[in-house]
């Protein structure tokens, strides 16, 4: 058994509205599972991901486990070698096979998105709404925002001064993701002209005795990038700051603390990649975990 951690996100349509009806999750999988080939693998922002189905055998049966859709990232040529006691070979794949890092994804009631990722590496959230957006086709595009707990909204409500803004995002993240945020766009914007497609982390501290103007401007900021749900797509969004009621240093961290859960999941040893049946199990324990939250989250943005 392994741990991962089981994300919970709200589908939207383009215009982040709330979807009139339920998705019809058994007609998407279908979608996915017979796409054919020419189109089932999807490229975007130099990924390419391809989408797989999984059906519970026991569906219907409590604690059965929920249905799955499987992305995974699709990695040609790999260049990586084999080491077993300072004897190096390359990592040489079959002429049909490449390298595939899954993320799993499950949508409940309410048009709920859980996702469980194999590791930093693998498919996103955004990936999601990437991929689906591109096989649903136009007029059908949709959108992801995070649901997150009370915390989010008191934590930004408590910050009397901020001390400093910790932001990552992959290289596969488009400037315009933080169009809400225009010293995070345009910080972002100028080093991808300089550099290309590479991966940025932003640290930006500020003087508590210093200035109050630039904490207050990065601090508006911050608050319209976490209502917009651009830190669906960073690898960290966190937070320094002085209480306003204590005046004590705090750290807010915007994605391990909003509706996330660690879950076990049994994995398979020679890949450490979860097996499907133990991930579909996983996340239905996960989804009944945080229900409270989550219809609370649901209630808050609605």
């Amino acid at each position: 058994m392994a741990e991962r951690t089981v994300r919970f996100f709200e589908i939207l349509n383009a215009k982040r509205e709330r979807l009139p009806s339920q998705i019809k999750f058994d007609e998407l999988r279908y979608l996915v599972e017979n796409l054919p080939e020419n189109k089932a693998y999807v490229k975007f922002n130099k990924m390419e991901i391809l989408g797989s189905a999984f059906d519970p055998e026991n569906v219907e049966e409590l604690f059965g486990g929920v249905p799955i859709i499987s992305l995974d990232r699709i990695t040609r040529n790999p260049r990586m070698r084999i080491e077993r006691r300072r004897n190096y070979r390359p990592l040489i794949l079959g002429s049909d096979e490449n390298l595939a890092e899954p993320t799993f994804y499950s949508i409940f009631d309410s048009n709920v998105l859980g996702m469980m990722r194999n590791s930093g590496s693998a498919p996103s959230a955004a990936s999601f709404r990437e991929y689906m957006n591109k096989i649903l086709g136009p007029n059908n595009e949709i959108e992801i925002a995070p649901l997150v707990d009370k915390n989010f909204l008191r934590a930004l409500r408590n910050v009397d001064v901020l001390t400093r803004f910790d932001v990552e995002v992959g290289p596969n993240v488009v400037s315009e993701i933080f169009g809400p945020a225009r010293t995070i766009e345009s910080q972002i914007k100028q080093l991808r002209k300089n550099l290309g497609a590479v991966g940025i982390q932003l640290v930006i501290k500020i003087d508590p005795k210093g200035d109050a103007q630039g904490a207050e401007i990065i601090h508006s900021e911050i608050e319209k990038l976490a209502a917009s749900g651009a830190f669906t797509y960073t690898e960290r969004a966190q937070i320094a700051y002085r209480d306003v009621d204590s005046f004590k240093a705090k750290t807010f961290d915007f994605l391990n603390e909003s509706i996330a859960t660690s879950i076990q999941v049994d994995v398979n040893e020679e890949t450490d990649q979860p097996r499907e049946s133990s991930v579909s199990q996983s996340m239905y324990a996960a989804y009944e975990d945080l229900f409270d939250d989550i219809k609370l989250a649901l209630r808050s943005v609605g």
